[in-house]
């Protein structure tokens, strides 16, 4: 038997980086997936390779009703939802606090906060019928130290780290287990899109930069945070809620 036989799990942000690959890490393992990502033409390429027991849709996190509907959508096409990956994040302006103003953070929390918060309140009538169940978030190694020149994004990781403590707290009794997986910087979009942001044209010099502080010499892969995330979606974590799961290469070991 396979660690997902009869789960059905449900991914924000599942066109690329690490929703992808955790997507084709759990179809591999079992599960039955609801992929979802604001522009559904990358989740419909992928539910259409994976095949059977996996649906697609557009859903935008920042919107209410959005994150009601995919919850309402995997219910209707696989009975149940046993776990969510709130996955779906942006990564803002870079640039001094200073030189930031209230769009550019209205724009980051819109996604990385409230998108969470809502992602969980959806979810929550499924999972009580359900029984029980996970919800997984994807912070950052932001979620816990600072990092200058992108305080919008650190600000919202810190925030999502407070929700998920105060959820598991509160969903405990209830069979609701709520965790975050944390990566360090990860070769994919979202590190090239830092990079190029904080020195343009000299992005490899930025990478550079993080690859000398991490002890095992690079960043991490989408496959690398896609294997935590699929332990602590699984049965195989049930004693684990509250906390933390840093894929960082070993950034905050030193």
């Amino acid at each position: 038997m396979k660690p997902f036989d009869n789960k059905v799990v449900v991914i924000t942000g599942a066109a690329g980086g690490i929703g992808e690959a955790t997507a084709r890490m759990l179809h591999a393992q079992g599960a039955r997936l609801l992929l979802t990502d604001r522009e559904p033409d990358g989740v419909e390429r992928l539910a259409a390779e994976l095949g059977e027991g996996v649906a697609a849709m557009a859903v935008d996190v920042s919107r209410e009703a959005d994150n009601q509907a995919m919850i309402q959508e995997a219910e209707k096409r696989f009975g149940a939802v046993n776990a969510v990956f709130l996955n779906a994040g942006i990564e803002g302006q870079v640039g001094p606090m200073e030189s930031l103003d209230q769009a550019a953070w209205d724009k980051v929390f819109a996604v990385n906060v409230h998108g969470v918060r809502m992602g969980i309140l959806a979810a929550l009538p499924a999972l009580r019928r359900a029984g029980g169940g996970s919800i997984l978030i994807t912070a950052s190694v932001a979620g816990v130290r600072g990092a200058a020149g992108l305080s919008p994004y650190v600000s919202s990781k810190h925030a999502v780290m407070g929700m998920m403590r105060t959820a598991a707290a509160e969903l405990g009794p209830e069979g609701i287990r709520v965790n975050t997986v944390n990566p360090g910087p990860v070769d994919n979009r979202m590190m090239r899109s830092i990079e190029d942001q904080a020195n343009p044209g000299h992005g490899d010099e930025v990478k550079a930069g993080f690859v000398e502080r991490m002890p095992l010499g690079r960043y991490v892969t989408n496959e690398e945070v896609a294997g935590v995330a699929a332990l602590l979606l699984s049965e195989a974590s049930s004693g684990v809620t509250g906390t933390h799961y840093l894929v960082d290469a070993g950034l905050t070991a030193h």
